[in-house]
């Protein structure tokens, strides 16, 4: 569900507005994880009913799914190139990612979180890559395995990046990733 769609009634844009924030600022506080919090927090902090709750979300994990979303709503409108040649950049044109950065550093040792995190990035690269190779792109390694590397390598270094407070440039982060990667990956073989 887009979070702004404008056919949604506003009452629900409402509801999952407040129980996002809430699930924010939970996560936001240092010590507290994702693993540990617990919809009756969510919805103490949202001042939202269970009942409501559970109207439009299964579980935490389908409102923290709602939430990433958001964020990654907003990183997809970066273009594809730039965000496959240029991910640390492309991070940084996100709205609000002190937010997200504040979130992953006090999940930075929540494996269930970190779990989630790791998928949300891997389909998101996945569908990158399959685009990229729909617009002619030719890879000789399959995509999987290049999701899986570029993702596992980009998950490291943004957690590092983060954890050090982003002291490196993103474009300085850029020219790092690339040149430890091999620069042939990128090289079309039409």
């Amino acid at each position: 569900m887009n979070f702004n769609d404008k056919k949604v009634d506003l009452r629900v844009r409402r509801t999952y507005k407040l129980l996002w924030e809430a699930l924010e600022e939970l996560l936001s506080q240092p010590g507290q994880e994702f693993s540990s919090v617990t919809v009756n927090q969510i919805c103490e902090k949202a001042m939202v009913h269970r009942t409501t709750f559970y109207k439009h979300f299964e579980d935490k994990y389908d409102l923290l799914y709602f939430g990433i979303e958001q964020f990654n709503e907003k990183y997809v409108k970066v273009s594809l190139e730039e965000r496959v040649l240029k991910p640390f950049q492309s991070f940084e044109m996100v709205p609000n990612l002190e937010l997200l950065d504040n979130i992953m550093q006090s999940n930075k040792n929540d494996d269930i979180f970190n779990n989630y995190m790791n998928y949300r990035n891997k389909e998101t690269l996945k569908h990158d890559f399959l685009e990229l190779n729909n617009r002619g792109e030719n890879f000789s390694v399959p995509i999987e395995i290049i999701v899986e590397f570029y993702s596992g390598a980009l998950s490291s270094l943004s957690a590092w990046w983060v954890q050090n407070g982003r002291k490196v440039p993103a474009k300085q982060m850029d020219q790092y990733f690339h040149e430890m990667i091999n620069k042939e990956f990128f090289t079309s073989s039409k």
